[in-house]
């Protein structure tokens, strides 16, 4: 059998799957590691965010704020064993801030808020127009 590099890989896969396939991956998810996962959601009066935001112990510390078309949150993840030495850490950890676009205008307040086995819902009303 015949041993490759990971150029030459790179380039038979490329060959074989297209350009465009790993450009559509690298959008898959857009965030950094350390920031929490979203989707968005359109129905014709309303906008839906789901987060994920696992572990979260207060949800009620993380901020919300719509400017124009976007959603930011401000946040963190706090861990109850930072005494202990870990000897693995995959898991989020610490402050992060993220931007999510919303694509269309919404009323700044949500209209409700779930949060229910790590994941945050969050419902707001388009603005008319």
């Amino acid at each position: 059998m015949k041993k490759h590099n990971f150029s030459q890989v790179h380039e038979l896969a490329k060959a074989f799957l297209g350009e465009d396939f790993f450009n559509e991956m690298g959008q898959i998810s857009s965030s950094p590691p350390s920031e929490p996962i979203a989707d968005v959601y359109h129905s014709r009066n309303e906008v839906i965010v789901v987060i994920n935001l696992p572990g979260m112990e207060n949800i009620h510390t993380v901020d919300f704020q719509v400017e124009d078309t976007d959603l930011k949150i401000k946040g963190s993840f706090e861990s109850p064993y930072e005494a202990y030495e870990s000897s693995l850490m995959e898991r989020k950890r610490g402050v992060f801030e993220r931007t999510i676009p919303l694509r269309d205008k919404v009323f700044q307040k949500y209209s409700s808020a779930r949060y229910k086995k790590g994941v945050l819902e969050l419902r707001y009303r388009k603005q008319p127009g």
